[in-house]
């Protein structure tokens, strides 16, 4: 787990940081939602103008004294612990039954928004190393850590968006929400495997070995043994302790060896017996104080985040980063799309959808920086890919639409 800084006053502070977090995402959300954006975009942006690029530049004194370097230790847990809910709660909802429709299509756009993503990713990597990581970090962890973190799909985001526009119903929209559920379950055991490759030392080879007989252990053994339990037992009672147990254990274990408690959390989701009856029952109890939860992981992440770009460098990261980011997971989406037979306008709507990154980024990065698997800098410019590509998602969707109405009038006309 992350180490914080220790200190009693930072116990004192937490109830003031969390007024003023919940307050600032909670603002930021509905003008989101004013603008036609989903809340999560201004939910983001309030954690960044919390961080020292925006309130620390320009009210450093008020900044230093209610968000102090030495001062953070306990909303970073509280934050933590928020985000292993949320990641539990992803890994419960996962359903093995959501490609029935259009497989085909759906495994190679999840597949070719990966392969493309990462090996892009792995190439600016290797490009941006001397200058920005050269001595911080080992190449090898940094190249594959960027690969994988380029390569990700935002899901929540995604499903609100389709929400919001009315898509769910829709070719593009099945397709990318599905392609968004099987790309989320290869996008963490790629990060599993990258993880334990990362690793300083010697010994990866026993590390892989170990990781992979304890996910099979989880899924065969494990999983039945809880099914079993909720069938002799199914109160609600029951599953939410269950459910506790194996969250805190599987992300003990999940840190023991040598991964992240987030992957822990997210394997004990999808390890918990899926009941008809209890799990939309948790999800319904969980919803609601996950989500004012989250907000202190946004802003944690923008207290960690320092946007100053200091020359033309900077810019070009930046650029670089985006760029990159849009061109691999945008082209390998089109690319699966119309290899599988979609309609040019459907794989560009599916691409568009599949660029989202939203909250599922900012928790790979948040880990890559808790291992020290990206430099400040690195950090800094995919934070804002982050942001940037999914405040373009909704407008571009609806640039789209309004392109295929026009096209649908002009044949009609004609």
């Amino acid at each position: 787990m992350p180490d914080y800084p220790d200190g009693p006053a930072m116990f004192l502070l937490l109830p003031l940081q969390i007024t003023v977090v919940i307050a600032a995402c909670l603002a930021a959300g509905w003008l989101a939602r004013r603008s036609g954006q989903p809340r999560v975009v201004g939910e983001m942006a309030a954690g960044l103008l919390l961080g020292p690029s925006v309130l620390g530049a320009a009210l450093p004194a008020v900044s230093g004294w209610l968000f102090p370097t030495q001062g953070m230790a306990a909303l970073g847990w509280v934050s933590q612990a928020a985000i292993a809910l949320f990641m539990f709660s992803l890994g419960l909802e996962q359903q093995a039954s959501v490609m029935r429709r259009q497989k085909w299509t759906v495994i190679a756009v999840s597949l070719c928004g990966i392969v493309l993503p990462f090996a892009l990713g792995c190439a600016l990597a290797l490009w941006l190393y001397p200058q920005y990581a050269q001595g911080q970090v080992p190449q090898l962890a940094f190249v594959l850590f960027t690969g994988t973190a380029l390569s990700m799909t935002a899901l929540p985001v995604l499903a609100r968006i389709l929400r919001e526009k009315n898509l769910l119903a829709t070719e593009a929209g099945g397709i990318a929400m599905a392609a968004a559920v099987f790309s989320d379950i290869c996008m963490w055991v790629l990060l599993a495997v990258v993880l334990i490759f990362c690793k300083p030392g010697a010994g990866q080879l026993p590390s892989v070995v170990l990781g992979l007989a304890w996910v099979g252990f989880m899924l065969w053994l494990v999983r039945p043994a809880l099914a079993k339990l909720v069938q002799w037992q199914p109160s609600l009672q029951v599953y939410l302790i269950t459910s506790l147990m194996v969250l805190i254990s599987f992300a003990w274990l999940a840190d023991h060896l040598g991964l992240h408690m987030l992957l822990g959390a997210f394997l004990a989701g999808v390890v918990m017996p899926r009941h008809p009856v209890l799990v939309p029952r948790v999800l319904r109890l969980v919803a609601r104080p996950m989500v004012w939860a989250l907000h202190l992981f946004f802003a944690f992440t923008g207290l960690r985040t320092h946007l100053q770009l200091t020359g033309m460098t900077d810019v070009l990261l930046v650029a670089a980063v985006i760029g990159v980011a849009c061109a691999g997971k945008a082209g390998g989406a089109f690319i699966g799309a119309r290899m599988t037979g979609c309609t040019a306008a459907t794989s560009a709507l599916v691409a568009v959808l599949m660029n989202a990154r939203g909250l599922m980024e900012l928790v790979i990065l948040n880990i890559g920086m808790d291992l020290g698997l990206l430099t400040a800098p690195v950090f800094a410019a995919m934070v804002l890919m982050a942001f940037v590509t999914t405040l373009m998602t909704g407008p571009l969707v609806n640039l789209l639409q309004v392109c295929r109405q026009r096209k649908l009038q002009d044949g009609l006309q004609y």
